[in-house]
């Protein structure tokens, strides 16, 4: 069966936009698959690496041969920690007033085929260092998608990775009406326990992190997820539940003619499993869900208990913020793999942020290092020229970012104007949907703990505990000696007189 994209009516404008202004762009198409054959374009992000090189591209002639696949494969990896567990990095648009760069039989279009395999080979490598941002099978079918501003034709391929990779055809469709997306947020508690194997007395950071992440990816795979409390078969869809749910409370509306003094009472804990956010941070009518986690020893068939020893151990303790938006096609089934996938890209990506700024990952395993990692925060998609919502109905789509304590929103507003190629009010990002840790927290864990504040480039509000005591001792032995000094002076004087 052949793959079907469909692009909004926005989608093509921007592409014309492109092409008028730059006379030929290159970039990302962020996408949502629907359903099992058919993709929604979300957003179409222009690269602009070589914007700062090129004084004027009007007087460039730039081909397809000439993009940086570096460049691409950066935007593609940053747009993906963006984005929420339902999107992905679908494939590559290309934008030009040249009528060539959307026929068949062009050298432009051959050319393609050596981006995509190029663009590819980097993001393989890359999800070689920290693995896979799924935990699903990764995807290996990408759309290629060509405008030419000179006829207007859009030329639209389905890219296959393998035996050199493949082009096959792909059908693509603009539409007038934005399209649906339902909401759905949860917040992950995390707190386990992971030992620590590597005997060497210095070990490495990044690598143990790396453990985290495997041991995450497992555990998500085999826990399950609750919608509104609620186990919901996997093989319904989204938009059947919602309208069952909606028809199940409209009934019990009715048909009760006095509600019990308890319903409050009794739905009230079973709200908070799944509902820990203020509510000035929630998404209004998004639909509540919540992720259970299996016991470990339900993880392993082996019934012996087993006495081991470790050289040490980390422990991962937070709150993450998850939201997605599926279309109302998806099936229950891809609704819990997408709010998994959210939880471990989420998880991916504040390690590699944080990785990203140390200058020395390797610590003694005599001491307790305590990491802070980057908060969660989000942005919407501004608004199309046409004053209308990008591509949403009942609420508009939000990306993410991630801010260390002490970093302002304008660094997100330079990142989602270099990545995705969008103009940010800092006033609108929404920073209260995780919250900080709290410094006391931290001085409980005794002595030797060595606070990590490298990466954020700020004095550490946490002193020592010994540093304390002897601040406090000696502020004590000053003050009696002022008061032995001026005892000393009064009765001196008295002798005197």
């Amino acid at each position: 069966m052949i793959r079907t994209v469909l692009l909004h009516k926005a989608d093509e404008l921007y592409l014309a936009k492109c092409a008028q202004e730059h006379k030929f762009s290159y970039g990302i198409i962020v996408g949502h698959q629907a359903e099992l054959n058919k993709s929604v374009v979300v957003h179409m992000a222009r690269n602009n690496e070589e914007d700062a090189d090129l004084e004027d591209l009007s007087d460039v002639r730039l081909t397809i041969s000439d993009i940086n696949s570096q460049a691409l494969a950066s935007q593609w990896l940053s747009a993906s920690k963006m984005c929420p567990g339902s999107f992905d990095v679908i494939g590559i648009f290309i934008s030009s007033v040249r009528p060539d760069v959307a026929s068949e039989d062009s050298a432009e279009f051959k050319n393609a085929k050596k981006l995509f395999s190029d663009v590819y080979d980097t993001l393989l490598k890359s999800s070689k260092t920290f693995g896979v941002y799924t935990t699903d099978v990764a995807q290996t079918d990408f759309v290629f998608l060509a405008y030419s501003l000179a006829n207007k034709k859009v030329l639209c391929k389905n890219y296959s990775y393998g035996n050199g990779g493949i082009f096959t055809d792909m059908e693509h469709r603009f539409v007038e009406k934005p399209f649906e997306w339902i909401p759905l947020e949860c917040n992950f508690d995390m707190d386990d326990v992971i030992p620590i194997n590597d005997p060497a007395r210095r070990i490495n950071i990044e690598e143990q992190f790396q453990n985290i992440i495997v041991a995450m990816r497992s555990n998500l795979m085999a826990s399950e997820v609750f919608l509104q409390n609620e186990m919901v078969e996997d093989t319904i869809e989204l938009q059947a539940y919602i309208k069952k749910k909606k028809t199940k409370e409209e009934k019990e509306k009715n048909t009760s003619t006095a509600p019990r003094e308890s319903t409050t009472a009794d739905q009230a804990p079973l709200e908070l499993l799944g509902n820990n956010q203020s509510s000035n941070s929630q998404i209004n009518g998004a639909i509540r869900a919540s992720i259970v986690l299996p016991l470990k020893c339900h993880l392993n068939n082996d019934t012996e208990i087993k006495v081991r020893e470790f050289n040490g151990s980390m422990r991962m303790s937070g709150i993450l913020s998850t939201r997605i938006y599926c279309n109302p096609r998806n099936s229950i089934a891809d609704v819990k793999r997408f709010l998994r996938d959210d939880v471990l890209r989420s998880l991916v990506t504040r390690i590699q942020v944080y990785c990203d700024g140390l200058t020395d990952p390797h610590v003694t395993n005599e001491a307790i290092y305590i990491s802070e990692p980057p908060r969660r925060v989000y942005f919407t998609l501004p608004s199309d020229s046409d004053g209308k919502k990008a591509n949403s109905v009942h609420s508009p789509v939000q990306f993410s970012e991630y801010l260390f304590r002490g970093e302002a929103p304008t660094v997100v507003v330079a990142q989602a104007k270099q990545i995705l190629d969008i103009e940010l009010d800092p006033e609108t990002i929404v920073l209260d949907a995780e919250g900080l840790p709290d410094d006391a927290n931290f001085l409980s864990a005794g002595s030797g703990v060595l606070r990590d504040i490298e990466t954020q480039g700020m004095p550490s509000s946490m002193p020592k505990r010994e540093l304390s005591r002897s601040l406090y001792m000696l502020g004590i032995s000053v003050a009696l000696l002022v008061l032995l000094v001026s005892v000393a002076l009064h009765f001196a004087l008295n002798g005197q007189q």
